[in-house]
């Protein structure tokens, strides 16, 4: 259902436009005379200016910024990829492609599993920096680090193979640029399951389990009993 246009009622200050025009250009004049006498300041930068790239490289960058792509290799040195080709199936930019290879003998210290990535590629020019290929992998194998300046000056450069991947990785381990690993999420055991042949049981409004089946029938004739008993005895203490 459409939202009913309300209609507003402008002051006699709204309507003459000159008066708010005004307004607006003294807020404008008041930030850029701040802006200006903030920058002339020696300390670092600690007020809303402009950042003076690249002359000025101390900004830090925000943990989750997602930069340039990398192949992560595991505490022993081997390649962690396994060519499943979650990340090529998971971009929205289809520019991801995934060759899969077998490991030979001999090659254990090399790739972590038996199946590893016999190349792959990932095109800079249609990427979007989504970081869905980094989120889906199951092995963690991919990563978009920190670095910001891809900028190159021919597309063949702006082409990223396996080589170059990895490489970006031993490099950002060198800088100490690297992500901290990501937190394990609990994950919650669904109750156990009752054993066939016992008797089911529900919880009750209190928290206690109440028997349901033979049990509960059980319980009802003993209490009918019970009353019997109780009847009979009250009928000898008459007479």
């Amino acid at each position: 259902m459409a939202k009913p246009v309300v209609k507003k009622e402008y002051t006699l200050g709204e309507r003459i436009y000159l008066l708010e025009i005004l307004k607006g250009m003294a807020l404008t004049w008041r930030h850029f005379v701040f802006n200006v006498k903030a920058s002339f300041r020696p300390e670092p930068h600690t007020v809303p200016t402009c950042w003076q790239y690249p002359e000025d490289r101390t900004r830090e960058i925000s943990p989750i910024f997602r930069g340039l792509h990398m192949l992560c290799l595991d505490e022993k040195g081997r390649e962690k990829c396994i060519a499943c080709g979650t990340c090529a199936k998971t971009c929205p930019a289809h520019c991801i492609t995934v060759k899969k290879g077998k490991r030979k003998e001999g090659e254990e210290d090399k790739y972590a599993s038996k199946m590893y990535c016999a190349s792959f590629d990932i095109d800079l020019l249609h990427c979007i920096f989504c970081g869905f290929c980094q989120e889906a992998c199951p092995k963690e194998a991919i990563v978009l680090g920190r670095e910001f300046e891809l900028a190159q000056y021919t597309r063949e450069e702006c082409h990223l193979d396996k080589q170059k991947l990895l490489a970006n990785y031993r490099k950002a381990k060198e800088e100490g640029k690297l992500r901290p690993p990501r937190k394990a999420v609990p994950v919650v055991k669904p109750p156990p399951k009752p054993e066939a042949g016992a008797p089911k049981t529900t919880e009750g409004k209190a928290g206690k389990p109440a028997v349901a089946g033979k049990a509960k029938k059980g319980q009802v004739e003993v209490k009918k009993a019970a009353e019997k008993a109780k009847g009979a005895g009250k009928a000898e203490s008459g007479d």
